[in-house]
């Protein structure tokens, strides 16, 4: 992995490093194109037909899509509903819905409901359509109609779950339901905590209320799941099949398969979903309000001006699973003033690390070509760490030093330092 940033050595301010005004919408918005980080103090309205993207958006209000339109909602605050009707498909990826989401088909279109990594202070309720929901949380309830397919995955949910008439079928893997579970006429799989052979998922299923499996006519496999009430099954066929790792308060109907065992005996129960690590990334940032580095008025020595500083400290955080080495090099262009160029070896540095949460180790010090070698304008090492580094932040920095010869013409020189991020 490489990836590049650049500051500024003398006197000039970072590239890029603009500060922009977000506007903000008082009433209610049409969206048809990519709003990004906009803040909405009304609804958000996406058009019949039109394609909305949201990176970081605010919505004071609620979010209308209407039949044929397309949502792509990222990191997205919404302070009232979400509502879809006909719509092409609506992605939610990231923070949160204070009020409800509901998504439904008259069955003229087909389209799709994906939930991820979302805190939904209200209910979801989607019919019609595509519904995979994962890695969040629901505060209310969680029920479809006739969904082509539903996928509820490491998700928590307050309220009860009702999942009726699927032709695609359904799964439940990972996902801790306080109130029932109820899944109905479905005509496809039904994997509750367990894959189409029957083997268990990784993810285990618990359920504070019943589970409820009646009128499916298809596949129909439950392991690795922890039923609080009782497990009803009723009008199945073929008869649901239970395996390794279920367990329930009672069961009521028919089934083939392993009988299920007892819940851990106590006053209450305890549950959590641990995901997979993520990525991850590497990532750096300036630590100061301004990325200008000033190296003042250079003073004359007996052969040669001399000026010193210090880079604006770089914070890097790198969340990466497995904790793998990363460097960060650096190289500075000519400096110029006017018409005139002088070459950057003349400067050098000696690296530091300022604070060593994350393992980080200081690049060797660069002396300034001013005698001999190429100073930093070759790329030079500011920091390292070794695979299996600490998983913190590292805070690296540099005290520079250059040195001119005297003929240098007068004027004030600019250069740019240029970041580079190994892995």
């Amino acid at each position: 992995m490489k990836t590049h940033w650049k500051a500024t050595a003398i006197a000039v301010l970072v590239a890029g490093g603009s500060l922009v005004a977000v506007p903000a919408y008082a009433a209610d918005l049409s969206c048809a194109s990519d709003l990004g980080d906009q803040v909405v103090n009304g609804n958000l309205v996406v058009a019949s037909g039109a394609n909305c993207v949201l990176g970081g958006a605010t919505v004071h209000g609620d979010i209308i899509v209407e039949a044929g339109g397309w949502l792509d909602a990222t990191s997205v605050i919404v302070d009232g509903d979400v509502e879809a009707t006909d719509a092409y498909g609506v992605l939610l990826d990231g923070t949160s819905v204070a009020g409800d989401i509901s998504a439904y088909s008259d069955g003229t279109r087909s389209g799709f409901l994906y939930i991820n990594d979302l805190e939904v202070a209200g209910s979801v309720a989607a019919g019609g359509i595509d519904v995979e929901v994962t890695d969040s949380t629901i505060g209310g309830s969680f029920a479809t109609q006739e969904a082509t397919y539903v996928d509820l995955v490491r998700t928590s949910v307050v309220g009860d779950v009702s999942i009726d008439g699927s032709a695609w079928g359904a799964s439940l893997a990972g996902a801790i339901v306080q109130g029932s579970v109820s899944v109905s006429n479905s005509s496809r799989d039904v994997l509750i905590g367990a894959d189409d052979e029957g083997g268990a998922d990784a993810f285990a299923n618990t359920i504070g209320g019943n589970l409820v499996l009646s009128g499916n006519t298809a596949n129909l496999r439950v392991a690795n799941t922890t039923v609080h009430g009782a497990l009803e099954l009723d009008g199945n066929t073929p008869l649901a099949a239970l395996g390794s790792g279920v367990a329930a308060g009672s069961v009521d109907g028919d089934y083939t398969g392993t009988a299920p065992g007892a819940p851990a005996a106590g006053d209450q129960a305890i549950a959590v979903t641990v995901p997979a690590q993520a990525p991850g990334e590497l990532i750096w940032s300036l630590e100061g309000t301004s990325a200008l580095v000033d190296l003042g008025v250079a003073e004359e020595q007996l052969d040669h001006f001399t000026a010193s500083g210090e880079i604006v400290p770089i914070r890097v955080q790198d969340t990466r699973a497995g904790n793998p080495e990363w460097s960060l090099t650096a190289q500075v262009s000519d400096f110029k003033a006017g018409g005139e160029t002088v070459s950057s070896k003349y400067l050098g540095w000696t690296a530091k690390v300022l604070d060593n949460s994350g393992g980080a180790v200081a690049g060797s010090p660069v002396p300034s070509g001013y005698e001999s070698g190429d100073g930093l304008s070759v790329a030079r090492t500011l920091a390292s760490a070794p695979d299996g580094h600490a998983r913190s932040a590292s805070v690296v920095g540099a005290d520079l030093d250059l040195k001119l010869p005297l003929e240098t013409p007068r004027g004030t020189y600019t250069a740019t330092i240029t970041l580079t991020a190994l892995s």
